[in-house]
């Protein structure tokens, strides 16, 4: 028959380790807005997902984050198409930090071929797959997005041979659930589309990041129909605006779209952090 104390024992270790996983899924989700599409979220329990790097060139990122260093641990980095405003620091950051990349089969399959990702830290899927690289309590769904991809191999390998670009395969988008149970909807750059409704159905997510900017993506008028009648978060931000003189759309118009709605818009500049 065990003692009492040793009773006692194993009853405090319990409810130490309790106490302690409370304590971790009791930590906040954080948003980090780099510029552009660039974001990094940290998750409660403190594992760090970057999506889409565009930093060096980028010129609504923070001065700060400019030098990839300043990003800290990365455990994952999320790539939804090929174009240069969006994975220009892919290659530096991943090898910077070893972190894992997750990206399109066929822009996957051709920058692990030119060597710019190692393929052992490369994950490549496709629309409709779940992963979770960072452990069962993180997953990650590749989602539809209406756009175009291909890499730029002048601006990403100056010293690459032969054709100027690759194919990009298909541009995706992505739903993250966190460890807390916090669902994140991140666009990627995307026209409006009818199974944008989908999202909801099989995700309902808490936050979207959906682009305003125009032009290559949804302007505030589509985007503001898009997350009000098909995606339906509670809140969302826009992002993919007044990086280049093109992309001259607003929240304010985006907020003015909305309409009055009970979705709230978070504004955010370069370098803020939000909690959730």
């Amino acid at each position: 028959m065990r003692s009492a104390s040793a009773i006692f024992a194993r009853a405090c270790l319990a409810l130490t380790l309790w106490l302690t996983a409370g304590a971790a899924f009791a930590q906040q989700l954080e948003v980090l807005w780099l510029g552009h599409s660039a974001f990094r979220f940290t998750s409660p329990t403190g594992k760090v997902i970057v999506v889409d790097p565009f930093l060096k060139k980028n010129p609504r990122a923070p001065a700060k984050y400019k030098d990839l260093a300043a990003l800290g641990k990365v455990d994952l980095i999320l790539v939804t198409h090929g174009h240069t405003d969006h994975i220009a620091d892919l290659s530096e950051l991943a090898t910077l930090t070893g972190a894992t990349v997750v990206a399109p089969y066929e822009l996957a399959v051709g920058l692990t071929a030119l060597s710019m990702i190692d393929g052992a830290k490369m994950i490549a899927m496709n629309k409709g797959g779940t992963i979770a690289p960072l452990g069962p309590s993180i997953k990650i769904h590749m989602v539809h997005a209406e756009h175009s991809s291909s890499a730029d191999l002048l601006s990403l390998k100056p010293d690459a041979q032969g054709a100027r670009y690759i194919a990009g395969g298909a541009a995706v988008g992505y739903v993250i659930e966190f460890e807390n149970g916090f669902r994140l909807y991140f666009s990627g750059d995307t026209d409006v589309f009818g199974d944008m409704a989908l999202i909801n159905r099989f995700f309902k997510p808490d936050l979207a990041l959906v682009c305003i900017g125009g032009h290559y993506t949804m302007d505030p008028e589509h985007a503001a129909y898009a997350v009000r009648e098909l995606i339906k978060p509670k809140q969302v931000i826009p992002m993919h605006w007044g990086t280049l003189p093109l992309l001259n759309r607003t929240p304010a118009e985006f907020r003015a779209a909305l309409g009055d709605t009970p979705i709230k818009v978070l504004d955010m500049k370069p370098g803020d952090t939000l909690k959730f």
